[in-house]
């Protein structure tokens, strides 16, 4: 009876074991990593708004409020490092065209031509995102820099006329979007950009000034590779 019974549990033992050889072990799938350097393109459109002051009672001491737009298209760089806690820290550099102009007669203002343009825009900024597998929405903030042409000219008056006073300058932008990997080394990203660049001045030869206050909206689509 005793040997019946030993064999009888080594018969079990063995079907249980191979039993247990069958089954596969899943093994548990790894959260998307962020970390990395990564390159890319995007393209959107920009909004350009400017308000025209004229400081020294030229013509009524109004304010004349312009605003142009367009298609922004460029390129990005940019590094992510991934904390064990899934916040993503990066910083972002961007540079794009844009065909952001606009030249139209000043209505109310008399034979007046404005243009008001912003053909480069370029940002430095930032990024903290949280990483929830392969879906990451983030806030980004930092240095912005864009190049403006702005110009006031009366045909009918040419000394009391502005000629292009924008030029290159720096400013702030803040921001956010969410980008999302569907594939390894592939992400898309959808981002909102709001950057100020405060204002400029310039005096005419008839000894008026101008000045200009500049803020500029941009919305984009980007697609990234990842190494």
């Amino acid at each position: 009876m005793q040997k019946f019974i030993v064999a009888a549990a080594l018969f079990a033992a063995s079907i249980t074991g191979a039993k247990a050889a069958d089954v596969v072990v899943q093994e548990p799938v790894a959260a998307y990593d962020w970390s990395g350097v990564y390159v890319g393109a995007n393209i959107g459109w920009s909004q350009l708004k400017s308000d025209w002051h004229d400081i020294n009672d030229d013509w009524g001491g109004d304010t004349y409020k312009a605003g142009s737009d367009g298609i922004l298209l460029g390129g990005v760089l940019g590094y992510n490092v991934q904390l064990t806690n899934n916040v993503v820290l990066g910083i972002e550099g961007d540079l794009a065209y844009t065909s952001t102009k606009r030249s139209f007669d000043a209505p109310g203002y008399g034979n007046v031509e404005l243009v008001n343009n912003m053909d480069v825009f370029g940002t430095l900024r930032g990024r903290v995102g949280y990483a929830m597998d392969r879906f990451m929405p983030y806030l980004t903030g930092g240095l912005a820099v864009a190049h403006f042409k702005h110009q006031w000219t009366e045909d009918n008056d040419p000394t009391d006329s502005w000629p292009n006073f924008g030029g290159t300058k720096a400013g702030w932008a803040l921001g956010g979007g969410f980008e999302y990997a569907f594939a390894d080394n592939w992400t898309a990203k959808a981002e909102y950009l709001h950057a100020n660049f405060g204002n400029v001045t310039s005096m005419n030869e008839d000894g008026f000034r101008m000045k200009v206050d500049r803020s500029v909206n941009t919305v984009r689509f980007g697609i990234n590779y990842k190494f």
